[in-house]
């Protein structure tokens, strides 16, 4: 431990020695050696000016640039003009080729300029002290003599060119992290040839023999010793080194490369242009030699800012270098007291700023704007229109109403067509008598009656349609050991006079229509999705047109119902599930038939189908940029639900459905009053049939959506259920880089997450299996839809500011 202590005071012990040479002449440090060095004083002013600005400039922006798009025409006085535009009070540096103002170009690009500027240099110092002290201090060693081979090399390179290379081959898109590690590679091979020289000077000074004499050895000397006496030499290399990155940064931005990259785009004459798209000033510097004369203000602000820049650090280390000649500088002050203050101040800058450097605390800014008032104001008009079944007049309103706020909103039409609909037929149908399920007693007296759509569902599937049954109950297993159960399979099994009970999944994918040919009178089958239960009301197969003939009364019961009519017998889903797995275990082909003792009523009246015409409801706004416009990412939701039943019950689908489509509705309207533009195209879906097995979703990519469908759909984030449920923002998605962005976002934010949920929908299935997709809600949501009618405001402003911000990194950023 009191080696340590002694390794890490850097005051030197020998520092009252008497001073030898150039230390022999300095004096004390007077305030007017202070006042008289111009350099220090006009370099102080400067990079204190340059550090307010780099705290403080966007604040005083006039426009957010990240969010800003270009800019084309715009009248003034009564003519219409094509950007760059002179100063004017609108904008007093004037405007970019793009139209984008200079003034908030240069404050927000400050930030970016000097952030990287000062990393670039830290890793220069450090590669450089370190690698220059290793070889210093082991002279004529292999380490000595592979650190002078490499920087050799380094030096002897074309700094810009091998800069270019480095910032290519490392993907120019991914910002200024590329242009930090790029150029921190180079540069540093002058900074320790000087490290180097200076410790085989002081090596051979006598305090350095007045330390070995007292034990010390190695390191110990070279960090207690050497080091002290070229840290005040450092600071002045690091602020000349400063200047020299800055410089570095410029010639790029000059000759094009600069961070990000920027965004290809077609100008009128259909040639590829390159936008910046991250302020900074090298980019700013960028094409700069086509309008230095036409339009000089365009280069002389952004050149400005670099002289100043390279002035002031430049100012600043000169002077200090004359104050260090001057007057003996002590290093004791480090660790000082006093200083804890200055590197807690420091410390906090340099968090603040590196937390908001980058486009990152922008796309915060404009998600943290999602105003869910205005989305409450969808959710009311939506659930005004009486559950929106799909097919219904109710539904056709609620269509019309997204494609209304799509045109007030700015979005395009979401296919080749004019319209912002895109039309699928199908065909419905509809119970015309309110279905039932009842559990008998011995009398035939009801003793439990079950509710429809919460509670069971009818399916139509294979001969599954109308019909009305009362009849004692009959389990029927399969052993899971057989994988193929062919017709002869089933040969003695008898049916007559029951109503089947079986596991779905356990049960053969076709043993409703086996049942019937059994002389089943219905079939009960339990599944374990709650949404599972929802009545199926769709023909799904085109080959189909109407009901199969004869029909039987099918349904889909969840366990707890399943438990209900087993409770008589001492059995229960669970103990059945049990005794499957023993078939399972003893290899048994077998089925079984075991008659229950309780009885049960079905009945189910439906209308004859009818073809109606579903509408999804897309539009869009196309990327921004030439490469990245061939990629799309959907924000989709479902906008109809389950209408109501003939007993007038009704099902709202507040939550379930209507939230999703007034989040998507309220991101557009944040976009479109933003001027927000993205690189990548985003289509913004509101899908028809949503509690249908085939839906507007599966339309559109089967080939419905027009030219839309023909891009890469690299995302798709599908919205539901997010005004009310849990604490834990629930993620269901297939593919990791999604879930992340989406918990990122929401870590952001301070939302709690949680992955890995199963989908809801039969359509999030098709899009799951179609793209990388993403459903997005709060966890434990699931309601009784006939008790869908809340919703909570917190809940939906978080989960709109999640899903907005998550959309606004995808559809910005070139590797997300």
């Amino acid at each position: 431990m009191q080696e340590a202590r002694r390794w890490l005071n850097l005051k030197p012990e020998t520092w009252n020695l008497k001073r030898q040479g150039r230390e022999a002449r300095r004096g004390r440090l007077r305030a007017r050696d202070v006042a008289l060095n111009l350099p220090l004083l006009l370099g102080t002013l400067i990079v204190a000016a340059l550090f307010a600005v780099v705290l403080f400039g966007p604040l005083w922006a006039p426009e957010n640039p990240y969010l800003v798009g270009t800019r084309g025409l715009l009248l003034v006085d009564g003519e219409l003009t094509s950007p760059p535009w002179p100063p004017s009070e609108k904008q007093p540096l004037g405007s970019d080729q793009w139209g984008r103002d200079i003034l908030s170009l240069l404050l927000y690009g400050t930030r970016n300029t000097l952030v990287a500027c000062t990393f670039i240099t830290m890793a220069r110092l450090i590669l450089g002290l370190l690698l220059g002290a290793i070889a210093g201090w082991n002279e004529g060693t292999l380490a000595d003599r592979t650190i002078m081979g490499a920087i050799g090399v380094t030096t002897s390179l074309p700094l810009l060119l091998t800069g270019m290379i480095l910032i290519f081959a490392l993907d120019i898109r991914r910002g200024i992290s590329v242009f930090i590690v790029a150029l921190c590679l180079l540069g540093w091979g002058e900074i320790a040839q000087y490290i180097r020289s200076e410790f085989l000077s002081l090596r051979q000074r006598p305090f350095i023999e007045g330390a070995r004499a007292v034990g010390l050895r190695g390191v110990s000397i070279a960090v207690r010793h050497i080091l002290p006496n070229i840290l005040p030499q450092l600071i002045v290399l690091g602020l000349l080194e400063m200047g020299a990155v800055l410089m570095a940064l410029g010639e790029l931005g000059f000759v094009g490369v600069f961070m990000g990259g920027g965004t290809r785009q077609e100008n009128s004459l259909e040639r590829l242009v390159t936008i910046p798209d991250i302020p900074e000033w090298g980019a700013m510097m960028a094409d700069s030699r086509l309008w230095a004369r036409a339009k000089p203000w365009m280069v002389f602000y952004p050149a400005l800012a670099f002289f100043i820049a390279v002035v002031g650090f430049n100012a600043l280390g000169e002077g200090l270098r004359r104050l260090i000649e001057r007057a003996a500088v002590s290093t004791a002050f480090l660790l000082s007291k006093r200083m804890l203050v200055v590197v807690a101040v420091v410390t906090a800058a340099t968090v603040y700023i590196v937390n908001n450097v980058g486009p990152a605390p922008s796309y915060a800014r404009l998600a943290s704007t999602f105003d869910v008032e205005k989305a409450m104001e969808h959710v009311r008009a939506l659930a005004q229109m009486r559950g929106r079944r799909a097919g219904s007049a109710e539904g056709e309103a609620a269509a019309d109403y997204i494609a209304a706020r799509f045109q007030e909103y700015g979005l395009q039409t979401g296919g080749s067509s004019l319209s912002y609909f895109h039309s699928f037929n199908t065909r419905l149908v509809e119970p015309v008598e309110q279905p039932e399920l009842a559990l008998l007693a011995a009398d035939g007296s009801v003793q439990r009656r079950f509710q429809h759509q919460v509670e069971f569902g009818f399916r139509i599937e294979g001969h599954g349609g109308s019909g009305h049954a009362e009849a004692p109950l009959a389990l029927v297993g399969f052993s899971p050991y057989r994988q193929v159960w062919p017709w002869e399979a089933f040969k003695g099994m008898d049916l007559r006079e029951h109503i089947v009970l079986a596991l779905e999944g356990n049960a053969p994918p076709d043993f409703p229509t086996e049942a019937l040919i059994r002389g089943a009178k219905g079939v009960l089958l339990v599944v374990e999705d709650p949404h599972e239960v929802r009545s199926h009301v769709q023909l799904a197969d085109p080959a189909r047109d109407t009901l199969r003939r004869p029909t039987l009364p099918i349904l889909a019961i969840t366990p707890a119902v399943a438990d209900a009519f087993l409770q008589a017998d001492g059995l229960s889903v669970a103990a059945v599930r049990e005794r499957l797995e023993a078939l399972r275990a003893e290899r048994s082909p077998e089925w079984f038939v075991e008659e229950l003792q309780s009885r049960a009523r079905l009945h189910v009246a439906l209308s004859e189908p009818r073809e109606v015409t579903l509408r999804s409801v897309l539009g869009h706004w196309t990327g921004q940029d030439v490469v990245l416009d061939e990629e799309m990412i959907i924000v989709a939701a479902h906008y109809d639900g389950l209408g109501s039943d003939p007993d007038g019950t009704l099902y709202p689908a507040v939550n379930d459905g209507a939230s999703g489509v007034a989040t998507l509705l309220e991101i557009a309207r944040l976009w479109h009053e933003a001027g927000y533009e993205p690189r990548r195209t985003v289509l913004f879906a509101a899908w028809a049939g949503g509690e249908l097995t085939r839906s507007g979703a599966q339309a559109y990519f089967e080939g419905y959506g027009g030219g839309l469908s023909l891009l890469d759909t690299v995302a798709v984030l599908q919205l539901d259920r997010l005004g009310a449920g849990g604490d834990m923002l629930e993620i269901s998605s297939e593919p990791r880089r999604l879930s992340d962005l989406l918990a990122d976002a929401a870590g952001r934010l301070g939302v709690s997450v949680e992955r890995g949920k199963p989908v809801s929908h039969p359509y999030q299935q098709i899009v799951n299996l179609r793209a990388p997709a993403a459903v997005i809600r709060w966890a434990d949501s699931e309601v009784d839809p006939r008790l869908d009618t809340l919703i909570d405001r917190r809940k939906l402003q978080a989960a709109g500011e999640v899903i907005n911000l998550a959309l606004i990194t995808i559809s910005r950023e070139a590797a997300w």
